[in-house]
């Protein structure tokens, strides 16, 4: 058997290649050809971006403060701005090595009281043996490190070996020391000091930097072995060579990997290379980050430089680079789930914890959390308060968000793309078993959870007819439906038709249809569905409703009503996130019909009108919800038999479904001020975006045989999202799918 498919579109050639590979990959003998029509995306932004601005309460608003309050959680009481990296003129790294002098950057300002040598030579003097070695060492700390001021404690005159006495006594002045918060420990190699000495460092909570050693060693040597035992707080570091790789001569992770990175191990002051010079950049990272945020712990801060390391080698922490390169740009982004001061996550769910801590701020988990459901997307993304917006990562950091930008729509890209994703997977139904009144199909793949795709349909008389579907919605006999092609498979409804729907937001699931037929006229349907999103959000929905439909040969109307219950959603919003809610619970009502032109063509019209009741979910941006008022609309023509016997089209304008009338509370915590206080914005904000969405969508589909088909849409989307800022955004998607 020969599959081939036509697909458009997709936006760049790295997609269309990815497309080709999967689909090579999953047929043994296809044929696929593959026309790009570009599809305009309209996602308001790509990661966080720091915007101050005013906290005037936007126009429509019912009201605006700004008030400062307390929070009784303990990680929020830094006083630090949330900018970068501050000068702390008392903050010092000790640099045990063999002496600093001053050689720029390094001068007597730079320079801790309390300088000493152990080896009964001058602290202040350097006796490296290579001409500089701890000058250079404290030179890189405060070139990458400007905010840190340098103790010298000398424990070597520059050989190739240390007095573990020496080393001892310079750990036990570091860790007695209040202003040293990191300890650089670049030959820690050469010496073996009791594990008292360096523990109580560690009791310090200093930050102990230890370079793994020059030996071609598969596991760090010297001081550097006790770090398992010093509680986290220490850190081993190899060294890289000019190309990237590990330097040949640099000792290993080995059985060390959890407490080991690497860094460049190189110098802009010295003309030779080694983990000693991989060492103090550890150091001046370690330094910075306890600059920005004081109250981190030395455990965390060693914590973030390994979770923010880039990976290198074997996938994961390996025995070679440990958990990788040092990241200094990634140390500084959010790490973990963030939470604002109030104790609510706007990432993940606790399910997904343990997977974002080792996630970044830039990845999709955090976009996905901020979802929201179109019909009210706009209102809330064009709120200012929501250009800077203070949140936590899991270790307490505060970051300045700017969460219009890193929110998303359930539904702004448009149709095409999802076309293409429908057809590339084959369509035709799997009878599994047939008897007098029922039938039991499969269709191809299975859902997001590995559960099959399955269609029951029993009919045991001419009036009663019932179908159970898993991830495939029943035939309806809804009149209007007949008049739009359908263009995703398996879905059971056109696209246009779906959008103007209340919920329809989830496919995966389970649904009911019972339907009675009353003569030739009337056709009662009863629907029961319980559905889950397919992206793992735990969106959940329940959905009731019934219809009454009556048509005779001209013309045809339906009657709808239910009730749709969504949980930790709001029209199709993800759960979870700082903009989402507890639940919504939307009675709807639906009027649609279609008037016949002559055999061929049709008039199609439908009116959605909606009322949503919400429960909020403790501590969110998003409070105290009026109840929500929505309604869409959709008409248009639709035909059959236009070209073929077997073909259909419809051209239809409509409006998604779009809030008109409510208003919510908005809390956004902006910055912390003096004394832990969170500064927060807080006003009334009316949820009916400016904009009104309006979309013509033309469709067609032709199925020339049993083995041949073809497919088109395309679409003009006027203020896509209902965002009043946006123009014409036009997509097309064309598709052939054949079987030989």
């Amino acid at each position: 058997m020969m599959k081939f498919r036509l697909l458009t579109p997709f936006s760049s050639p790295d997609r269309i290649s990815a497309l080709v590979r999967f689909l090579l990959k999953n047929s043994r003998r296809a044929f696929f050809l593959l026309f790009v029509v570009p599809a305009l995306g309209f996602a308001r932004g790509e990661g966080p971006v720091d915007l101050v601005v005013e906290t005037e309460a936007q126009s429509g608003s019912e009201s605006s403060t700004t008030t400062e309050t307390t929070t009784t959680q303990t990680t929020t009481t830094q006083t630090t701005p949330t900018t970068a990296a501050v000068t702390a003129t008392g903050f010092g790294v000790a640099v045990l090595d063999t002496g600093v002098e001053m050689v720029s950057p390094i001068t007597p300002a730079v320079m801790l009281p309390g300088s000493a040598s152990f080896v009964g030579g001058n602290p202040l003097v350097d006796y490296a043996e290579q001409g500089t070695h701890g000058t250079a060492v404290a030179q890189i700390i405060r070139t990458l490190s400007p905010g840190s001021r340098i103790l010298s404690l000398q424990t070597s005159t520059g050989s190739r070996s240390i007095s573990a006495g020496a080393a001892a006594q310079a750990l036990r002045t570091a860790a007695a020391n209040p202003a040293i918060r990191v300890i650089n420990h670049s030959n820690a190699a050469l010496a073996v000091v009791p594990g008292d000495a360096i523990l109580a460092a560690a009791l310090a909570d200093q930050v102990i930097v230890m370079g793994s050693g020059n030996d071609r060693l598969p596991n760090p040597n010297g001081d550097a072995r006790h770090a398992p035992g010093l509680g986290g707080k220490a850190i081993i570091v190899g060294g890289l060579g000019p190309d990237g790789e590990m330097l040949g001569f640099s000792n290993r992770a080995g059985g060390y990997a959890q407490h080991y990175v690497v860094a460049p191990g190189a110098s802009a002051f010295a003309d030779y290379w080694g983990t000693s010079f991989a060492t103090p950049r550890v150091s001046a990272l370690a330094a910075q980050l306890r600059q920005r945020w004081p109250e981190l712990r030395a455990e965390e801060v060693t914590d973030i430089i390994k979770r923010s390391a880039t990976d290198m080698g074997a996938p994961g922490v390996d025995a070679k680079y440990g958990w990788g390169r040092i990241n200094t740009a990634r140390a500084f982004l959010p790490l973990g789930a963030l939470t604002t001061p109030t104790e609510t996550s706007t990432t993940a769910s606790e399910d997904e914890e343990a997977q974002s801590e080792e996630s970044t701020a830039d990845e999709g988990l955090m976009l996905l959390r901020l979802r929201v459901g179109t019909p009210l997307y706009d209102a809330i993304v064009s709120q200012p308060a929501l250009r800077r917006v203070l949140a936590l990562d899991s270790y307490g950091r505060d970051f300045s968000l700017d969460l219009s930008k890193m929110a998303s729509a359930a539904d702004l890209k448009g149709r095409a793309r999802s076309i293409v994703q429908s057809w590339a997977v084959d369509a035709d139904p799997t009878l599994l078993a047939d008897g007098k009144g029922y039938r039991v199909s499969s269709f191809a793949g299975a859902d997001s959870t590995g559960a099959p795709k399955l269609h029951i349909d029993f009919s045991p008389d001419e009036i009663f007819r019932y179908q159970v579907g898993y991830s495939v919605r029943p035939e309806t006999g809804h009149g209007v439906l007949d008049w739009i092609p359908h263009l995703d498979d398996g879905v059971g409804s056109a696209g246009a038709w779906r959008r103007s729907l209340a919920g329809n937001n989830n496919h995966e699931g389970f649904h009911s249809l019972s339907s009675y037929q009353f003569g030739q006229a009337a056709l009662l349907d009863v629907a029961v569905a319980n559905t889950h999103d397919s992206g793992g959000l735990e969106q959940t929905n329940q959905l009731w409703s019934s219809a009454l439909h009556l048509q005779n040969d001209t013309f045809g109307a339906s009657l709808e009503g239910g009730l749709l219950e969504e949980d930790g959603s709001l029209y199709g919003s993800a759960p979870g996130g700082a903009l989402s809610v507890d639940s919504a619970q939307t009675r709807f009502v639906r009027v649609s019909g279609y008037g016949r032109i002559n055999a061929h063509l049709a008039v199609i019209g439908a009116y959605t009108g909606a009322l949503t009741e919400v429960t909020e979910a403790a501590g969110k941006l998003l409070d105290d919800f009026s109840d929500l008022s929505a309604q869409s609309w959709l008409v248009g023509f639709g035909a059959k038999g236009i070209f073929a016997k077997r073909d259909g089209a419809s051209l239809t304008v409509s409006q998604p479904l779009r809030v008109t009338e409510g208003s919510a509370d908005l809390d956004v915590p902006y910055a912390l001020g003096s004394d832990g206080r969170v500064l927060r914005h807080q006003q009334r904000v009316g949820l009916a975006p400016l904009g009104a969405e309006t979309s013509l969508e033309l469709t067609y589909r032709l199925k020339w045989s049993r083995s041949l088909e073809f497919g088109a849409y395309g679409a003009m989307r006027y203020q896509a999202g209902h965002n009043a800022q946006l123009g014409i955004r036009p997509e097309l998607a064309a598709v052939v799918r054949g079987t030989f």
